[in-house]
């Protein structure tokens, strides 16, 4: 554990126009990535690809409190059985390793293949699904079982798959694949690949509304945010957003959805009712690349990659 990580670190409040009160959470180790969120919002998990590590965020503290080390260029983070464990997919490394959150030590460590780049947990819990980006060939998708911690199954994908989400009611999991500019629907008890969407140029980022009904995918080449209806597989309209959108979140009450614009500096919030298609737009850090709601459903966790930052903002 880096002790440059665990201290307690200044923490700047400001206000940013037509929101609330932000909190900015200083040299959140180097190159952080991504985040996930407990259930009761008190704590955030945050890779930084720079230093191996899994930090852990107080989110009343505004501080990290305590660091991992998990492997190589961990990316993708989520959270498992009552956010009991969090699993990190180490890029370089080649694995998914799995932390005990309350010891925060690392409990195992999965071999997969290839570059696993993102992982979700299907609502079921006993099942994790990893996309290996594949790097100079077509990528992957696992399949984990978590209750044996171990690879059971493996599907072909397309191009770069960089992203994924499950759906929380029918666990069909949605893989994003960047170089084919497709969505791809697999079906884990087949397993199969059940569909195929097309969205913008260079899709980047995905989200689901709590109901599973409708799907947020930004395009990053084409400065995009694809809304897909889940029930008819199409893309029902593509609004504008940032230049390089990245990131996507929705909020828990499924009202809002959240985009990263990564090369904008910018956060773009629409409601996923899609009432308005014109997104309210505010500035954040340099590098801008993972966003997620906190369970009151007004604050959101933006990671900054290039920074080293961790901001928090309230919104109306």
């Amino acid at each position: 554990m880096k002790k440059a990580a665990i201290m307690w670190l200044a923490i700047l409040s400001l206000g940013v126009p037509g929101f609330g009160k932000t909190h900015k959470v200083k040299k959140v180790g180097e190159y952080p990535n991504f985040a996930a969120v407990s259930a009761d919002g008190r704590r955030a998990y945050v890779t930084s690809f720079g230093t191996g590590e899994l930090l852990e965020l107080d989110l009343a503290k505004k501080a990290v409190t305590r660091a991992v080390t998990v492997g190589v260029s961990p990316l993708g983070v989520t959270l498992a059985e009552q956010d009991r464990l969090a699993l990190v997919a180490c890029k370089d490394s080649g694995t998914v390793v799995v932390v005990d959150t309350a010891s925060f030590r690392v409990e195992s460590s999965i071999k997969v293949t290839g570059s696993p780049n993102a992982v979700a947990v299907g609502s079921r819990g006993y099942r994790a699904y990893v996309t290996d980006f594949g790097r100079t060939r077509d990528g992957l998708l696992h399949v984990i079982d978590l209750r044996e911690r171990e690879v059971v199954a493996t599907l072909r994908m397309g191009m770069s798959p960089i992203a994924l989400a499950v759906g929380p009611v029918n666990e069909m999991v949605y893989v994003v694949n960047g170089g084919s500019n497709e969505v791809w629907i697999v079906d884990p008890e087949r397993p199969s690949v059940v569909g195929r969407i097309t969205v913008g140029d260079a899709p980047d980022g995905i989200a689901i509304t709590p109901d599973g009904k409708r799907i947020f995918v930004s395009n990053s080449r084409s400065d995009s945010l694809s809304v897909i209806d889940a029930e008819s597989q199409s893309v029902l309209v593509t609004i504008p957003v940032g230049r390089m959108p990245f990131g996507v979140a929705v909020s828990p009450d499924g009202r809002r959805v959240f985009v990263v614009n990564t090369a904008s500096r910018t956060v773009s919030m629409l409601p996923a009712d899609l009432s308005s298609i014109q997104a309210k737009t505010f500035k954040v850090d340099k590098g801008p690349v993972g966003v997620q709601v906190l369970p009151d459903n007004r604050t959101i966790l933006v990671v900054n990659e290039q920074s080293h930052t961790v901001m928090l903002i309230q919104t109306f």
